[in-house]
């Protein structure tokens, strides 16, 4: 890498946001890199569903349909207490291309990108790790570390990621898309602080005995969100809110089963445990589970930077925030941000705009998160509103797979 062109971009980080980052700027005559510390893509993940706007995004380069055809398209959203079904949100009504949510999981994303890219050119160095990085007006100094794997131990052999080359090279621009971890962020000095509490979900994806069926469900009991992410093949996933409280460190926990998402691993929960929850939470589920696939008790947090960059180094997706998983919107919103993120860095390298011009993005997209997330604004409640929707309207916004116009129009039909 680095050798035989001048690097405009690298993109540091290869999940969906990254990948779709590198591939918008690819399109613009802009010369990209990515790098990724993990030896692959991701084959678990929480994210699976595309907003009708990301829809949208990817139709522009012609592969929407793709992305459809191996998802399951939900039109609507079913708002729930424990006992009944409250109010019914239609995404079938909305003016857009795509008037529905894909539920595609996020490794199938990560292939369709990463197979945009290759079809462009555009190799993504898996096992490479920004190590350090400096940037002046001109440029961005990076170093670059090359993983390899080294088998160590004498009784117990075991396997170490090791640093096997050290790159160093020049480029115009860097984009964090590293997560919520970020290295770039991190060595930029940007604070990254919580947003209120963090919560914990019981995640259980499991095959059913019936067809999957096309709404979202979202159950808000006593504040406690849960919701149903309908997949294909007769697939579904349960996500349960639970009090962090009641998750403790448990010493034994070298011992415990975990599972593996991507460089984390989580608690395992028990098969039992859905049953529970189902007849604690949503006793008007019909259909019975008959394979649980994975469960884990996965915390959650809501972060957002105290800025998104600067000069020559910017961040985005869930390096810039993190949000509470239930709507899937740092994902969503994060594929939005590369949109602006990708044609503003590309008016600066032709020469059309200065560095300045980034300014916008970043107040853009401060604001629309500071909104997300519930610091400014909250929704307006009208009068003759249903009371039960009213009292949860901050929760209902929180909870809608949509942001920008559809979110408002969703909204909207909660409120009619």
């Amino acid at each position: 890498m680095f050798k035989s062109q001048k690097t405009d971009v690298l993109v540091v980080g290869a999940g969906p946001v990254g990948l779709f980052t590198a591939l918008l700027l690819v399109e613009q005559g802009v010369k990209v890199e990515v790098i990724e510390e993990q030896w692959r893509s991701a084959t678990r993940s929480y994210a699976l569903a595309l907003h009708p706007r990301s829809l949208s995004l990817f139709s522009s380069l012609g592969f929407a349909k793709e992305l459809v055809s191996q998802g399951n398209c939900v039109d609507r959203l079913g708002l729930y207490d424990y006992r009944l079904r409250r109010k019914e949100l239609q995404f079938r009504n909305l003016p857009v291309d795509f008037p529905f949510v894909a539920v595609v999981p996020q490794q199938a994303l990560e292939e369709v990108l990463i197979g945009e890219l290759q079809k462009r050119k555009v190799p993504v160095h898996w096992n490479h790790r920004l190590a350090h990085f400096k940037q002046d007006e001109e440029g961005v100094e990076v170093e670059v570390e090359r993983l390899t794997k080294e088998s160590t131990g004498y009784s117990v052999t075991r396997t170490e990621w090791v640093v096997d080359k050290t790159i160093h090279g020049r480029v115009g621009f860097i984009v964090g898309a590293d997560g919520h971890r970020s290295t770039v962020r991190k060595q930029s000095g940007i604070e990254f602080p919580e947003l209120g509490s963090s919560a914990v979900f019981e995640v259980f994806e499991f095959l059913t005995d019936s067809p999957s069926g096309d709404e979202l469900q979202v159950v808000i009991d006593q504040d406690r969100l849960s919701v149903l992410w309908p997949m294909t093949g007769g697939r579904c996933r349960w996500s349960f809110e639970r009090d962090p409280k009641e998750v403790t460190q448990d010493p034994r926990a070298k011992s415990r089963l975990l599972v593996q998402f991507r460089d984390e691993a989580y608690p395992h929960v028990t098969d039992e445990r859905l049953s529970q929850l189902i007849k604690e939470r949503a006793p008007w589920f019909e259909a019975t589970p008959t394979e649980v696939v994975w469960s884990a008790a996965i915390r959650f947090e809501r972060r957002l930077a105290e800025h998104f960059g600067e000069g020559r180094v910017w961040l985005i997706g869930d390096a810039a925030h993190v949000a509470l998983p239930i709507a899937i919107q740092s994902m969503n919103v994060g594929l939005r941000e590369a949109q602006s993120l990708s044609s503003a860095i590309a008016a600066v390298l032709a020469g059309h705009s200065g560095l300045e011009f980034l300014n916008d993005h970043q107040s853009r997209w401060q604001a629309e998160w500071q909104r997300l997330i519930g610091l400014t604004e909250h929704p307006k409640i009208p009068d003759g509103t249903d009371p039960w929707v009213a009292k949860r309207a901050g929760l209902i916004s929180a909870c809608i797979p949509a942001s920008g116009k559809e979110l408002d129009l969703l909204l909207a039909q909660a409120f009619a």
